[in-house]
């Protein structure tokens, strides 16, 4: 199973306000996404972190290494603008490979573009992608055609998103637009 999730923002006292999440403290914040990732992602899983996963400083690189090794999955982080880490610290840390944008397939073999930030997307006719960044300010889909979906923690209850999910969003889209043409 392929999974993507962003803007985790562990350590992050203010993100709590900020987004208004429904929790006290960051230790509360950080033991239900983790809970609730855990509760999902199995070891064989491919998860897509797309940025913001911590606020922790470039010197953390122990603490990144216990968090990478305790989360199941193979791992692959999109850089966000509050990851303060260089990629191959985060590649020592554990991830597989760090990118600032990367375009995938699903194994239902939908190409879509994985960015942080969705202003950075570069789109063809037949991109769709996944974001993070905008957190709940907009959305779990958004874009001029519905055609990114937000994947950050704030809109999925703060769980990660599965690839079924993805493609149900995207098959659901791409369904309306034949009947809209046929109909025309």
């Amino acid at each position: 199973m392929i999974w993507f999730t962003a803007d985790w923002h562990l350590a992050h006292e203010n993100i709590i306000e900020y987004c208004d999440r429904p929790f006290k403290n960051t230790g509360e914040m950080e033991q239900t996404i983790l809970g609730r990732y855990k509760s999902r992602v199995k070891p064989r899983d491919l998860v897509y972190f797309l940025g913001d996963l911590s606020l922790r400083s470039a010197d953390s690189l122990v603490w990144y290494t216990k968090l990478l090794h305790g989360l199941p999955g193979r791992k692959i982080m999109i850089m966000g603008n509050h990851d303060k880490m260089t990629p191959f610290q985060y590649v020592d840390a554990g991830f597989l490979s760090v990118h600032t944008t990367l375009t995938v397939y699903t194994s239902r073999t939908r190409r879509v573009q994985l960015v942080h930030d969705p202003m950075f997307l570069h789109f063809d006719r037949f991109a769709d992608a996944c974001c993070g960044h905008v957190h709940n300010t907009l959305p779990k889909v958004i874009g001029p055609k519905n055609n990114i979906i937000n994947v950050g923690v704030d809109v999925w209850d703060f769980f990660p998103v599965s690839e079924d999910e993805v493609e149900e969003i995207f098959g659901a889209r791409y369904e309306e637009s034949e009947a809209q043409t046929e109909f025309d």
